[in-house]
């Protein structure tokens, strides 16, 4: 084999493997961030959580419902192709019902929406039912797309 040909060869296999490296650093960024992102929506519930236990005031879930609601809005960019593969508890499946996964996010988020406005409005039977709603869109998404 000619020297350009085995430079040429060489050069070839570089990029693959270093595609391939970036491909799995991709990935396993994609499952750290959603990993954190769903640490928002864990620590957010619990705050919740309290002031349901504790009966109010209903005011001290405005944040924790709106941290999830945003957090549902841009969580969805964390779940790209392939990424079901590495540390990670999500279900080939959610890629597979893509637009069934994606409507569960967007019921959370709006969810979350709701239970905010309760709460600005102080409302605490409403907060209280809003949790529980919540509470449910979640339990729905992770008997469907997620492995525990």
């Amino acid at each position: 084999m000619a020297m350009w040909h085995k430079a040429v060869m060489a050069a070839v296999l570089g990029v693959a493997v270093a595609s391939a490296g970036g491909y799995a650093y991709a990935q396993a960024d994609a499952i750290k961030a959603r990993k954190d992102g769903f640490q928002v929506f864990r620590t957010s519930m619990g705050a919740i959580k309290k002031v349901v236990d504790d009966n109010g005031p209903a005011s001290a879930a405005v944040a924790p419902a709106e941290a999830i609601a945003a957090q549902a809005a841009k969580q969805l960019a964390h779940f790209p192709a392939g990424s079901d593969k590495g540390e990670t508890k999500a279900k080939p499946e959610i890629w597979a019902n893509w637009a069934q996964f994606e409507g569960f996010m967007k019921d959370a988020e709006a969810k979350a929406t709701a239970l905010a406005t309760a709460a600005k409005a102080g409302n605490m039977d409403a907060v209280k039912a809003g949790f529980g709603a919540l509470g449910g869109s979640c339990g729905t998404c992770h008997k469907q797309f997620r492995n525990d």
